[in-house]
């Protein structure tokens, strides 16, 4: 067993103030047990206006969340996921949403920078275009080895692309980080039923570590969850920043994907007859 923990945050645009809460929601994490720590998407910084990151946002080298996480690896002697931080890309016209998987050593040990941008149009307040601040990452599916597990990197809306989780999981990943900064407006109705489905489907073990609260107008849904490999909520947070644990199996992922083996009976599709 592998104690896991999810990290619930209300981030602002104060960064200060942020990694105060980090130090202090990572402190208490240990204190419970835990051995590898998720943060949420964002943790560095959640701005109102996304087109403000790329003026306010450091680069990766200068930020000084990424450099707390690895003073608090080392310190604590856990695995710390940042969940993800916004950091300026190399020219400086965006920022990357960027997650780190770090060791008990303080180095880094992974990168995944967010595949697919919430480019969405839900109407009204809903509308939003991530990539006019956010560029997408072109390193594709991103697996790291923790304690005994293997962990699949994703961001947020990556939760809406199946394909991703398949393909994590069929490199081995048995726990699925999905940190989060989810609307309101689809929160209610989306959230926990992907994170289920894709526990479910793949038969792994899912982390969903969020952003919480309301800051400068602007509200985040909450809800951290971890979810076993059925689809059974193990750990839940509610609307307010805290810690949540669970212990993790690798012999309940084993024993999951043994009795429900979908990931070897993929078969390929091949081109769409169409009849009538």
């Amino acid at each position: 067993m592998t104690v896991f923990a999810a990290i619930q945050m209300c981030s602002t645009a104060d960064v200060a103030a942020n990694n105060a809460e980090i130090e202090r929601l990572v402190r208490e994490a240990a204190g419970q047990g835990a051995e590898i720590v998720s943060l949420p998407e964002a943790a560095n910084i959640l701005l109102k206006d996304q087109m403000d990151y790329p003026r306010l946002c450091v680069s990766e080298g200068e930020d000084t969340t990424l450099a707390l996480c690895r003073r608090l690896a080392t310190k604590h002697r856990i695995w710390v996921h940042t969940g993800s931080l916004l950091v300026r890309t190399e020219d400086g016209s965006r920022v990357w949403n960027r997650a780190h998987m770090i060791s008990p050593a303080g180095e880094v040990v992974a990168r995944y920078d967010k595949l697919h941008t919430f480019d969405v149009a839900l109407g009204g307040a809903g509308d939003f275009i991530e990539s006019r601040a956010v560029a997408p990452g072109q390193l594709g599916a991103v697996t790291s080895s923790v304690a005994d597990h293997k962990a699949g990197l994703s961001i947020c809306y990556d939760l809406r692309f199946p394909y991703l989780f398949r393909a994590l999981a069929s490199a081995g990943a048995g726990v699925l980080l999905i940190p989060a900064s989810f609307s309101i407006i689809t929160g209610p109705l989306h959230w926990e039923t992907l994170l289920k489905a894709r526990a479910i489907e793949t038969g792994s073990y899912v982390v969903a570590a969020a952003q919480c609260g309301t800051r400068d107008g602007v509200t985040t849904y909450g809800q951290s969850r971890i979810v076993s490999p059925m689809g059974e909520v193990l750990a839940a947070a509610g609307d307010e920043p805290g810690v949540i644990c669970a212990d993790l199996s690798p012999e309940t992922i084993a024993e999951t994907r043994r009795r429900l083996p979908v990931l070897s009976q993929t078969r390929t599709i091949g081109e769409v007859s169409h009849a009538g």
